[in-house]
């Protein structure tokens, strides 16, 4: 009761006055503005102070009430304090979308150059190319198959690097193949544990710099066919029995196949310390996997 009548805070005066705020557990309303942005010398009033503004008869009086605070200096100097925050406050937003905006465009531009020079390693390896050329520079008239087959992909759609990270170095050209052959090598295993039983081929050859390397091939039947998927290679620190199975074993382990239990064969094309008739390879083989089925076949090339 406020005088001879029931008065309250009305809610349309929030449609009048952007500043008004009201506290319902204290049935008393605040200016926002002159609360948070007034100057620190300027005086307290009723619409900061913690007892508020009550008088809701005078509320909309010309001369009191709301109205009046309205046009004093301190809540117009405090009101374009807020506004100017409220600009800072959208161009920092606006800012910030700018720069996540460029930095998604960037990050989509770096995975497709990425993507590209992937790709292009990968034909060069598939097709059994050399990728690397004598001479690379600019000057160069041919800088090998990989370098000139970005060139050619540039000029019809151009591809750009971040600052000086090209991807094209030859470690990074290994790096990218050793990606896609484990990427390889995953499928394989993939299928072979679907598979679940398998045989092994192992072939024993030398390299460019005689050295001696050891193949491994995996023969399984997956999705109606009969597949032999080259799996490894690795050089051969020992040539008898007993190393080789050694590298046999630990290849299979890091791959986690289940030999002891899914390996029912081996057979070895022209690896002839290992496919002997006098050799110990397949009887120690047989004991140390516990073999459900040897069948030993040798190929001769």
């Amino acid at each position: 009761m406020q005088g001879e009548k029931r008065r309250s805070f009305n809610p349309s005066w929030y449609n009048t006055f952007s500043w008004l705020e009201y506290s319902l557990m204290k049935d008393c309303a605040y200016c926002y503005a002159c609360r948070h942005f007034s100057l620190p010398s300027t005086s307290e009033s009723v619409f900061t102070s913690e007892s508020g503004f009550s008088h809701w008869k005078k509320a909309m009086y010309k001369d009191a009430g709301f109205k009046v605070h309205e046009k004093s200096d301190s809540h117009i100097t405090a009101m374009l304090a807020w506004s100017e925050h409220k600009k800072a406050a959208l161009t920092d937003a606006s800012v910030l979308n700018m720069l996540n905006n460029e930095y998604k465009k960037k990050v989509e531009e770096n995975r497709s150059y990425i993507k590209t020079v992937a790709d292009v390693l990968l034909l060069t390896a598939t097709q059994n190319m050399a990728q690397r050329g004598h001479r690379e520079s600019e000057q160069s008239d041919n800088k090998g198959n990989f370098l000139e087959i970005l060139e050619m992909i540039a000029k019809h759609n151009p591809m750009k690097a971040t600052g000086n990270a090209k991807y094209t170095s030859n470690t990074i050209q290994n790096e990218i193949l050793q990606c896609l052959a484990s990427m390889v090598q995953d499928s394989i295993v993939k299928e072979v544990k679907e598979s679940e039983v398998f045989s092994i081929i192992a072939d024993e050859t030398k390299d460019l710099q005689k050295k001696e390397q050891l193949s491994l091939v995996l023969r399984y039947y997956y999705n109606g066919a009969v597949h032999e998927s080259f799996l490894e290679m690795q050089h051969a620190q020992h040539l008898d029995a007993k190393g080789l199975s050694d590298m046999i074993i630990k290849c299979l382990e890091s791959y986690g196949l289940q030999y002891k239990s899914n390996l029912v064969g081996q057979g070895y094309d022209g690896a002839s310390v290992m496919s002997g008739k006098h050799s110990v390879w397949q009887p120690e083989l047989r004991q140390r996997l516990k073999l459900r089925f040897m069948s030993t076949v040798m190929r001769t090339v």
